[in-house]
């Protein structure tokens, strides 16, 4: 058997041990590589299949056709061919206009995004695979620490992407997208590119095409220097959110629906909004956003009256001198 080429081997000694490290997946699972034709999902999936058999992972390959723009068809038989090539299962999931609209209040984009990642894993479930790997990269890590900054993010939006999230493997979080093309390449691949990647209407694409580069040019290694700034936040966010749990369990007891709201306003402010976060989520609310959560506190301490409400609906209100976390 012929040796896999160099760029090859450095992108999946990168993936393996970013997933090393995060201990997952283990020795025969199952593993689904999301895959959709860029250089990017190409190369998670030649590294996937050079890192499965020493680790007995059961691999399969998904790729999704939202039917939106011409080409899409092409891109998604493209998939197919390659993933034949391995001798992998493939599964083709396309998206029909009403699961589209199930997640139309997140934008287009976020619709997309969304009914896409339900699709995969609802696919991944009826074939037995336990994971779902995609293709995101150090560049996208520092877009998406980029874009959280310009939405005013507190430490959990710098947190940026893990490498393991729930049923979510990001193998490529250390690899830069230069390596994945230098992959493609290499092995003789050429790649599909989305037009709409290059529609800079949409802010991340604009990020990517002038911020991005800027930076640098400015600075060589920004990318790189903005991925580790999420991984440190990211470990500040796992002991942050380990003590809002145990304080949390303190003021409220195992339900955290209700609590004490003297002893919510004594709190250090950043613990506090932690608390009231981690409340919200425990009530089975969604999380609310900065603002929504300092108007908690603000409710707690009687500087603001009624109650208060995030995600289309109230959420929070005062009773005496309790903060109740309405039912979900």
């Amino acid at each position: 058997m012929a040796r896999a080429p160099a760029a090859l081997r450095l992108v999946a000694d990168l993936a393996a041990r970013a997933l090393a490290t995060a201990g997952a997946p283990r020795p025969g699972d199952g593993v689904a590589v999301a895959v959709s034709g860029g250089a990017d999902s190409v190369a998670l999936l030649h590294a996937m299949h050079t890192l499965a058999g020493p680790r007995a992972w059961r691999l399969g390959v998904l790729t999704v056709d939202h039917g939106l723009r011409p080409g899409s068809a092409a891109d998604a038989a493209f998939v197919a061919e390659e993933a034949g090539r391995l001798g992998l299962p493939v599964r083709l999931l396309r998206l029909a206009p009403e699961e589209l609209g199930r997640h139309r209040g997140a934008g287009p984009e976020g619709a997309a995004r969304a009914a896409r990642y339900a699709a995969m894993l609802a696919a991944a479930d009826e074939h037995g695979w336990d994971w779902l790997a995609t293709g995101h990269t150090e560049d996208d890590q520092a877009e998406t620490v980029l874009l959280q900054l310009l939405r005013g993010a507190g430490p959990d939006g710098l947190a940026g992407m893990a490498v393991h999230s729930g049923r979510l493997l990001r193998p490529l979080l250390r690899v830069q997208r230069a390596q994945t093309r230098a992959c493609c390449a290499a092995l003789g691949i050429r790649w599909r590119e989305d037009p709409s990647n290059q529609d800079q209407h949409f802010l991340r694409n604009a990020v990517r095409a002038r911020v991005l580069p800027l930076l640098e040019e400015l600075r060589p290694g920004s990318a790189a220097t903005l991925a580790r700034a999420a991984e440190l936040a990211r470990d500040d966010r796992a002991w942050t959110a380990e003590l809002a749990t145990r304080t949390l369990d303190d003021l409220a007891g195992p339900d955290g629906a209700v609590l004490a709201c003297e002893a919510l306003a004594a709190l250090p402010l950043g613990l506090a909004r932690r608390v009231v976060r981690a409340a919200a989520s425990r009530a089975g609310h969604p999380l609310p956003a900065a603002a929504a959560t300092d108007a908690v506190l603000d409710l707690a301490a009687g500087r603001r009256p009624g109650p208060v409400a995030w995600a289309g609906r109230e959420r929070a209100c005062r009773d005496g001198a309790r903060l109740r976390f309405l039912p979900a």
